[in-house]
């Protein structure tokens, strides 16, 4: 009896262990608000539950001098370069899949290179 009571406990502490080490719900599942994140001379949004049958809505605007791009890594980590924003203006992209953070990118036309700053 005393090795059955052992190895049910054993077998319950694995399960709480495996429970708690698997990934957590993606923002939509949990139904998370609108994310805004402010660089120099731009912002950007992204919403994992944007309410349009999209899993998910990223929007930036550059009041900057030289054109922006607000990359996306998503749960899968795949990444994707589709928010480029010229100077004065704003935009917003759709994806099939939630975000799981974004970076803030600039063009240098000097030297024709795309900088970016780490992921937010």
């Amino acid at each position: 009896m005393k090795t059955f009571v052992r190895a049910a406990s054993t077998a319950a502490l694995l399960a709480a262990v495996s429970a708690t080490l698997t990934p957590s719900a993606s923002a939509s599942e949990v139904g998370t608000a609108a994310t805004t994140i402010n660089y120099p001379q731009a912002q950007a949004s992204y919403d994992n539950n944007p309410g349009n049958g999209r899993e998910s809505w990223l929007w930036a605007s550059n009041w900057g001098s030289s054109k922006i791009r607000i990359d996306a890594q998503h749960y899968d980590n795949s990444i994707s370069y589709d928010l480029v924003v010229e100077p004065n203006q704003a935009r917003s992209v759709n994806f099939n899949k939630d975000i799981w953070r974004i970076r803030y990118c600039w063009f240098d036309s000097r030297v024709n290179y795309w900088g970016c700053h780490g992921w937010s």
